[in-house]
């Protein structure tokens, strides 16, 4: 029997259009968007806010300070959630909620910024980030802390990935773990557990 539900969100539960995020982001900040692509990905700060080696905070104040800016949390998650578009596959966890005793999760690559956009976005759905375990899909390792934080056993936890490398990080780590792309396969995936 499963009792846990570890899903995937950029590529799974939605599409992410990362240009759109850095256009809104750019328009906030009053610069061009290759400028704060520059600098998320060029210079890595969005990789150590991902990591939690950068909080919210020190992550805009090096934005800010590059760019002369004013960039805020508020800025950050209205792009993020402009960028982000959920997909269908969202109406199948509402179901799994109320008809299954599984407890849910979202497990995701992102920092605090991004993941506070992603809460907004899917209330009332528990958001596991990388930046609070300390380490990211797909070590095995992360996947072993958001089961400690559910109160379930590895292999007693579901994981679902549209990325195969991290379905192995998973289940290197003992849970079962398979890939989705789409509502159908999603679906298929839970009914195969008796999640739906």
């Amino acid at each position: 029997m499963i009792h846990a539900l570890l899903l995937d969100f950029d590529g799974l539960l939605a599409d992410y259009d990362h240009s759109r995020h850095l256009r809104h982001l750019a328009d906030a900040a009053g610069c061009a968007p290759a400028q704060i692509d520059a600098l998320l990905r060029g210079e890595g700060l969005e990789l150590a806010h991902a990591r939690g080696e950068l909080d919210g905070d020190a992550l805009l104040k090096a934005l800010n300070g590059h760019l002369g800016s004013r960039l805020s949390a508020a800025d950050w998650s209205a792009a993020r959630t402009h960028a982000s578009a959920l997909r269908r596959d969202t109406l199948a966890l509402q179901r799994l909620r109320a008809d299954a005793d599984a407890r849910v999760a979202v497990l995701t690559n992102n920092g605090p910024l991004s993941a506070a956009a992603i809460v907004a976005l899917l209330p009332g759905i528990e958001v596991l980030c990388s930046a609070a375990l300390g380490v990211r899909k797909p070590d095995p390792r992360i996947y072993l802390a958001a089961t400690d934080r559910l109160g379930s056993a590895p292999a007693r936890t579901l994981f679902v990935d549209h990325l195969f490398r991290h379905v192995q990080g998973a289940r290197a780590a003992g849970l079962h773990a398979d890939t989705a792309h789409h509502t159908q396969s999603l679906r298929r995936v839970l009914r195969r557990h008796h999640l739906l």
